[in-house]
C-alpha cells in the first residue's frame, strides 16, 4: 500500500501515547509544529487547484490543530455558484463549499441528466435533498482525486520530513528544560 503513511511513521502512535506523559507544553509546541505542516499543504493544495470549482472549494481548506497535521474543510462557508446564486435559494438549499468539496476532488458524472441522485434516509425512503445530478464535475476518477490528494501525495516525503522536524525542535525544547 503505496498511500500508507504507518509506511514512513511507524511508530507515530506509540510516540502520542508517550508524548501524553511529557505534559501539556510539550503537546501545545507540537500542535504548534503540526499546524505549519498542515498550513504548508494547504497552500500546496490551492496552488494545485486548477477549475474555478476547486479554487472556491480550495479556499475553505484550514489547517486544524492537532498533534499531528490536520485539514479540515470549512462546513459552514457557503459556495457561490456562478450559474445558480445562493441569494435565490432558500437557507436549506444553499450550497456550502463542503457540499462541493468531494465532488469537485473526485469528480462524478456517475448520474447522467434524468438520473437523479437517490439518497435513502434511515428509514429507508428515498429522497432529494439538494442538487441531483453529478454531471456538474469533472469525470469520476476513483481514488486518485484532482486537487488535494494528489497534492498531499506528492508532498508526502516532505511532510515526514517536516514534521519529523518539528518534532525534533520540540523535543530538543523539551530537552532543555524550556517547556
Amino acid at each position: 500500500m503505496a498511500d500508507d503513511p504507518r509506511q514512513f511513521l511507524p511508530d507515530l502512535n506509540q510516540f502520542l501515547r508517550d508524548s501524553k506523559k511529557l505534559g501539556k507544553e510539550f503537546n501545545k509546541e507540537l500542535k504548534k509544529e503540526s499546524v505549519n505542516v498542515a498550513k504548508h499543504v494547504v497552500a500546496r493544495a490551492q496552488a494545485n487547484a486548477s477549475t474555478p470549482a476547486e479554487r472556491e472549494v480550495a479556499k475553505s481548506l484550514r489547517a486544524g490543530s492537532d498533534r499531528t497535521p490536520k485539514i479540515e474543510v470549512s462546513k459552514s462557508a457557503q459556495f457561490v455558484s456562478k450559474s445558480r446564486r445562493n441569494a435565490r435559494r432558500t437557507e436549506a438549499s444553499k450550497a456550502r463549499r463542503i457540499d462541493v468539496f468531494f465532488g469537485t476532488e473526485f469528480g462524478g458524472g456517475k448520474y447522467g441528466k434524468g438520473n437523479k441522485t437517490p439518497r435513502t434516509t434511515s428509514q429507508g425512503a428515498i429522497v432529494r435533498r439538494g442538487g441531483g445530478y453529478t454531471t456538474q464535475f469533472r469525470p469520476h476518477r476513483g481514488r486518485q482525486g484532482y486537487f488535494f490528494y494528489p497534492t498531499v501525495r506528492s508532498e508526502g516525503p516532505n511532510i515526514v520530513r517536516m514534521y519529523a522536524d518539528g518534532v525534533e525542535r520540540v523535543r530538543k525544547q523539551w530537552a532543555r528544560g524550556r517547556l
